[in-house]
């Protein structure tokens, strides 16, 4: 993970610092141990918050319940190296609790978003560097970027996207990327029982919200 690459960093400054780090190596299994037993619960709503977040254009919900929230909690939820998830879980008991308070969404999808906060392309980073899959998702990539006013007139020729795809991913030029981490492989990490079953029914429900 790349928190772990740069030392879990808490401002600009010293992740700009430790930028050399990245993608070097896999984290020892003791430290992903520890990260494991006690953030992967907590990451398992992030996720789903976060796709319900760009599924909805914007809508402010709590991480934790998916509940609706105001603009004062969600700004406390901004701000997680600052406020527990114990002390967020209280502020929203006491900001919205159960009242009806219609819907809120975030104002930097209006000011800094063209277009506002909505999906434009599903990708996959496990497809794009996939021998199989891999030319496929990139050219999904370039059409997103050919389609997109101002960017269009920058984009290469549409003959050279698969090599730049094949120097990339299968030839390894350029910056590093996950691809590049030496030492144990995924398949050395593991998750409890209890994790993998809070994961599942995190899909199962945005599946259902989804489909």
């Amino acid at each position: 993970d790349i928190l772990w690459d740069i030392g879990y960093a808490k401002t600009w400054a010293q992740a700009f610092d430790l930028i050399p780090n990245l993608y070097q190596e896999r984290p020892p299994l003791d430290d992903f141990l520890a990260w494991r037993d006690l953030r992967v619960m907590d990451e398992v709503h992030w996720y789903g918050w976060f796709i319900d977040y760009w599924m909805e254009e914007g809508l402010l919900r709590d991480i934790f319940t998916h509940k609706l929230t105001n603009h004062e909690h969600w700004n406390m939820l901004m701000q997680p190296t600052v406020y527990s998830r114990s002390e967020q879980e209280a502020a929203f008991d006491l900001l919205v609790g159960n009242q009806d308070i219609g819907y809120h969404f975030d104002p930097g999808c209006e000011y800094n978003v063209t277009g506002g906060c909505r999906p434009i392309k599903i990708l996959s980073a496990e497809l794009l560097v996939r021998n199989e899959t891999g030319p496929a998702e990139n050219r999904k990539i370039a059409k997103v970027l050919t389609d997109h006013e101002g960017m269009a007139e920058w984009v290469i020729e549409e003959e050279v996207w698969e090599c730049i795809w094949t120097e990339l991913i299968i030839n390894r030029k350029g910056l590093k990327t996950f691809l590049d981490r030496d030492g144990l492989t995924e398949v050395d990490y593991n998750f409890s029982e209890e994790m993998l079953e809070a994961m599942l029914q995190e899909l199962d429900r945005l599946i259902d919200k989804y489909r």
